[in-house]
């Protein structure tokens, strides 16, 4: 099988095909001999800030000096993302053989297309011996397809809120009872504070295993926005250099670090600092430097996503001037929860449809817009490329622009721009 037959093969799955469930992936597994079992991991579940938590865990572990592995979903450019070691996503040749073992361990093709990326990402940590992965998982966690790890070093909830309620159900802690189902007995079971639904339900299933609340996230100090980075201060007086932008990447600092002090495993100070002034996260509050002009792509796409940009943009400098404002959701989002918090700052507004079958129609984006911000001034363009090329073009635009509403529509700002993922 070649890379293009593999990535024919996974987009014959459909994407946009949830079917929640572990029985398919275990029997699937089995028939490649487990290869979940053969690395350790950590485990990593939340409505927002798992992706920022993954990638720290694995940039500090990485810098103690371990091979690392690292799942996440969805990709931004590539689905070779989904499956990194040591920073380096799979390469076609191994991404091709994985994906056509997988396909050979599922004689019926009922394996969705998280569930074959999933497959191919255990089999490719298992396959370079990686020391410990880090696997986030890609919706909920009761039933998600990453939930087949039966020991993780320590499982992580990150946050609690609204988002595929029609899969997690419509109150918080129904969504929280799925979300903490990650947690295994005897094993670290790490959780901030949570909202009062959520809560007594995530302490409940934190109790199976050995619970690990953090009450106190870290501090931002100082921020250098042109750069790109923040300085965090730990409960213990210890300071940090994070290269990572954004409201709330003080808690998801204080739960990766909970995480790696409950495991068991050495770390020593100078790899967490190593660790965290390297970590790489595109797509989230992300500065791009356009000439003279400012473009921050991020891909919050539900309403607590929306409050954290909202905050971070708030404090940014970027945010005393006029800004474009680029928009794209998916249909099965909350437009007006994500719109709520970002509507006083929305003036200058292009809607377009991101790049997936599930893309929210650009016209009734626009009218969600207009219901939220009457005082915008809502354009359509065709693309995200489409909207960037416009802004950089007319020379009365804004100097600032923000993309967000979507990780996919975030990885096409980042391609148009001519940005690795």
């Amino acid at each position: 099988m070649t890379y293009a037959q593999a990535l024919a093969a996974l987009a014959a799955r459909q994407e946009a095909r949830v079917e929640l469930g572990l029985a398919r992936m275990r029997a699937h597994l089995a028939r490649l001999g487990d290869p979940q079992e053969r690395v350790p991991c950590f485990h990593v579940a939340g409505t927002n800030g798992k992706g920022s938590t993954c990638a720290m865990l694995d940039a500090v572990l990485r810098a103690a000096g371990l091979k690392v592995g690292l799942y996440i979903s969805p990709h931004l450019l590539s689905p070779r993302e989904r499956a990194r070691v040591n920073g380096r996503p799979i390469s076609e040749r191994a991404f091709a053989d994985a994906t056509a073992r997988a396909l050979a361990a599922d004689p019926d093709g009922t394996l969705t297309y998280f569930e074959l990326t999933t497959s191919i990402a255990f089999q490719h940590f298992a396959a370079s011996a990686c020391d410990v992965a880090v696997l986030e998982t890609g919706l909920g966690g009761r039933l998600d397809a990453t939930n087949v790890v039966s020991s993780p070093l320590a499982a992580v909830v990150t946050s609690i809120d609204f988002d595929h309620m029609s899969y997690l159900g419509n109150t918080l802690s129904k969504i929280a009872g799925e979300k903490a189902a990650i947690f295994k007995a005897g094993r670290p079971a790490v959780y901030p504070d949570l909202p009062a639904a959520a809560a007594a339900v995530v302490a409940r299933a934190a109790r199976r295993g050995v619970p690990t609340p953090v009450r106190r996230a870290w501090k931002t100090t100082s921020v250098d926005w042109a750069r790109g980075r923040q300085t965090l201060r730990a409960p213990g007086g210890r300071f940090y250099l994070l290269s990572l932008l954004g409201a709330r990447q003080g808690r998801n600092a204080a739960l990766a670090r909970a995480a790696l002090d409950a495991s068991g495993l050495a770390v020593t100070e100078r790899a967490w600092r190593r660790g965290l002034a390297s970590v790489r996260w595109p797509g989230r509050f992300e500065p791009v430097r356009l000439g003279r002009r400012t473009l921050i792509v991020d891909g919050a796409h539900n309403p607590e996503a929306a409050r954290a940009l909202a905050a971070t943009w708030r404090a940014a400098p970027w945010s005393r001037r006029p800004a474009r404002w680029i928009l794209g959701l998916l249909r099965d989002k909350d437009a007006a929860g994500v719109l709520a918090p970002l509507a006083r700052y929305l003036r200058d507004v292009v809607v377009v449809r991101p790049d997936s079958p599930r893309a929210l129609e650009p016209l009734a984006l626009a009218a969600a817009v207009r219901r939220a911000a009457p005082r915008a001034r809502v354009t359509v363009e065709p693309s995200v490329a489409a909207a960037l090329s416009a802004w950089r073009a007319d020379r009365n635009s804004p100097t600032a622009a923000v993309c967000a509403g979507s990780l996919y529509l975030a990885g096409a700002a980042l391609a148009a721009c001519g940005r690795g993922a």
